[in-house]
């Protein structure tokens, strides 16, 4: 992980000095769990796509921006994703659900009986994990998606959120407190919406 910094660190030296194709290297690195993050925050892909513009829109206008004494890049990206998709959330676009590309495709004609229940119990469960990671306050919802879903260590998640890792190893407990919690309800409402039909 200190290698991948430290070759983080020397990219941005030359995003400075104006090398496209150091960009393009930070750009491939860090795109997708950047858009991940911010898809996870809002819940909206429309959101997701704009905060990961955005924030490599900020790292190749200002670079000079970036502190390394200060932290790592993928924090210093995971911050500029943070506070992009809290602006954006703040101006009410938490609108549309997260779009679930699973029914593309005609593989059903295939699959087993088995195989169909499967998949849709695991659907119906991811589906409801991601409800229930959208109902979490921010700050928790923050160390969750971090730490469980882009699986950054505690001291990563730390430099991005910009609190101790003591903070982010209390809120991601409490996180995950609270997500056992509301599971466990939607499985009971379902159970016995089941028996009452």
């Amino acid at each position: 992980m200190a290698e991948l910094s430290r070759d983080d660190q020397e990219l941005v030296r030359q995003i400075v000095r104006g090398d496209e194709a150091a960009f393009r290297a930070i750009y491939v690195r860090y795109q997708d769990p950047i858009y991940r993050f911010a898809l996870h925050m809002s819940g909206n892909g429309a959101t997701a796509e704009e905060v990961t513009q955005e924030a490599f829109m900020l790292l190749i206008t200002s670079p000079k921006s970036y502190q390394p004494e200060k932290g790592s890049v993928a924090g210093y990206l995971f911050g500029i994703a943070r506070n992009l998709t809290r602006r954006s959330m703040l101006r009410g676009h938490l609108n549309v659900p997260i779009a679930d590309d699973a029914d593309e495709g005609d593989g059903l004609a295939f699959a087993s009986d088995l195989d169909i229940l499967e998949d849709m119990t695991r659907a119906e469960t991811v589906e409801a994990l991601r409800g229930a990671i959208l109902t979490l306050p921010d700050l928790y919802r923050e160390a969750v998606v971090l730490c469980d879903l882009e699986e950054l260590s505690y001291a990563a998640a730390a430099e991005a959120l910009q609190c101790s890792e003591g903070t982010v190893a209390s809120r991601l407990h409490r996180a995950r407190s609270l997500l056992k919690t509301k599971l466990l309800k939607t499985k009971i409402l379902k159970t016995k919406l089941l028996k009452t039909n």
